[in-house]
């Protein structure tokens, strides 16, 4: 068995300690030197974005979104004018934003080593690391300084004097870039980019100032105020949360705008919507709406992709509960409906609770889960030596499916869901084909002559992470059994939900 390409490479960090003596003298306390006491207590930092960012949290929820894995080197400043930590407050941003939802997940790296051989290298170096879904990046792309000055003045007249006074604004324009991308492919995805720009307002030397940010896109119109010392590093971080929204937002397909105040009815929202709506594919559509639809109590089937009578007439329940047209269409007007409130995508509505107007079919019944293991040749393969294996694992309902390889030598390797597939949770009726199509570690059949095995395991319930902690940890790695049946074993001692097992026999030719 070769499921990683490259092999794993172990790397020594040597720590050297210097010890430093100090000597001890007793100093009387009259001589002890006074510390001034700070004249304001310590805050949280909050922004304007703060309530946005917990907003985001619970929209997250809402649609599922869990477990996207995320790294960035900072949002550096290209301008050379402002030094302030953006990766810290990128990753605050983050972390806000994925606290109940456990939606994003970031992974850390040393700015210097960021690119794709030293990720391969530590793919390498540890069994437990999770390579990154996406990249943030972006930059402190604008730093215009005085770009407007205004200054007032008046005075008054006395007998003995005259007395003057001006008061000077000076306006500063800040610009913020941010962009995702896959990084496998190191290629920006179209969509997820987000420029916003703030004008901070300076009044005099230590008078408040005042901002405005505006999104031209969007219309994103806010009144800020900053300390005049810290406006900058503050508007800084007030852009970089906004951008974060956006840009992440977007990646997830949920609706941001939300937690931005923005209508829905804006014309570039809509827009942006639309294209999402339109890119699902009809399947994706109808699937989408049936999680929907389920979480909302008017759908109790199963999650096929396809428009039915059940479906239907759910949709028109739907429809007509909530001012629109009830003629059991998918269409964008639906769409736009379902994402403008809370959705609970899927999980499935309490029986008792089903909404009077909606009856389900009498004759509607759960399906009893299934699963299909195959592979490109059938479900009897056989390969000749040095051949790529791809397995194709399709469950009739959304399941949670974890799948074992045991190669010719006995040595049993857990390869889904793995460090580039990290998500145990399969959509009904969709082919999961592992490894992916791209996927940085394949599986090649080297032994002539021998028979290995796939072993496939789909439940309900997540039970993957009840397992013991030795068959937890690893994946793409030989796993301490005897046997495929031990894992069965294992799967089964963790819940009494049922367990549906799909084995699949590989036969590799001989000489």
């Amino acid at each position: 068995m070769n499921p990683i390409e490259s092999p794993i490479r172990a790397r020594s960090m040597v720590a050297g300690l210097a010890l430093l003596s100090a000597s001890c003298a007793f100093t009387p306390a009259e001589d002890v030197p006074q510390v001034a006491r700070a004249d304001a207590r310590p805050v949280r930092n909050v922004t304007s974005f703060s309530e946005s960012l917990r907003c985001m949290d619970r929209l997250f929820a809402n649609f599922g979104v869990r477990d996207v894995v995320v790294t960035s080197q900072g949002i550096p400043d290209a301008t050379g004018e402002i030094e302030t930590g953006t990766k810290e407050m990128l990753i605050s941003a983050i972390s806000r934003m994925s606290t109940s939802s456990g939606a994003f997940v970031f992974v850390d790296f040393d700015q210097t080593q960021f690119d794709v051989n030293a990720l391969q290298d530590l793919v390498g170096f540890t069994d437990n690391f999770v390579v990154p879904n996406y990249y943030i990046r972006g930059a402190i792309t604008q730093l215009d300084e005085g770009v407007v000055a205004e200054t007032v003045g008046g005075g008054l007249s006395f007998a003995q004097a005259d007395v003057g006074a001006s008061v000077d604004q000076v306006y500063s324009l800040i610009t913020v870039d941010t962009n995702v991308g896959d990084l496998l492919t190191r290629q920006i995805l179209t969509g997820t980019s987000a420029s916003n720009a703030l004008a901070v307002r300076r009044r005099g030397f230590a008078v408040d100032g005042g901002a405005a940010l505006d999104n031209p896109t969007l219309g994103v119109n806010l009144t800020l105020s900053f300390n005049n010392s810290e406006g900058v590093h503050q508007a800084v971080r007030t852009l970089v949360e906004l951008s974060t929204v956006e840009s992440l937002g977007r990646l997830t397909q949920v609706p941001y705008w939300r937690c931005l105040g923005i209508e829905q009815t804006n014309p570039a929202i809509e827009d942006q919507a639309r294209g999402w709506f339109t890119a699902m594919g009809r399947e994706g559509q109808v699937s989408f709406v049936q999680l929907a639809l389920a979480g909302q109590g008017f759908y109790d089937g199963p999650v096929t992709g396809r428009l039915d009578p059940a479906t239907r007439e759910s949709v028109g329940a739907y429809q007509a509960a909530n001012g629109l047209i009830a003629d059991g269409r998918v269409d964008f007007d639906l769409y736009a409906s379902l994402i403008s409130g809370d959705l609970a995508l899927g999980r499935r509505p309490d029986p008792k609770v089903v909404p009077a107007v909606y009856e389900p079919a009498a004759t509607r019944a759960a399906q009893p889960l299934a699963l299909t293991l195959t592979t490109p040749r059938g479900d009897k393969p056989v390969f000749a030596p040095g051949e790529l294996l791809q397995v194709q694992v399709r469950p009739n309902r959304d399941a949670f499916v974890y799948c074992y390889y045991e190669a010719a030598d006995g040595n049993i390797a857990r390869i889904l869901p793995n460090r580039f597939q990290p998500n145990a949770l399969a959509a009904g009726l969709q082919e999961l084909r592992v490894p992916a199509a791209g996927s940085p570690f394949e599986i090649t059949l080297d032994e002539p002559g021998s028979r290995e095995e796939i072993l496939c395991l789909a439940s309900s319930d997540e039970r993957g992470m009840a397992l013991p902690p030795a068959l937890r940890e690893a994946d793409l790695a030989p796993l301490p059994v005897a046997s495929l049946g031990d894992l069965v074993d294992a799967f089964q001692n963790v819940s009494v939900e049922p367990l549906v097992v799909a084995r699949l026999p590989i036969q590799v030719a001989g000489p």
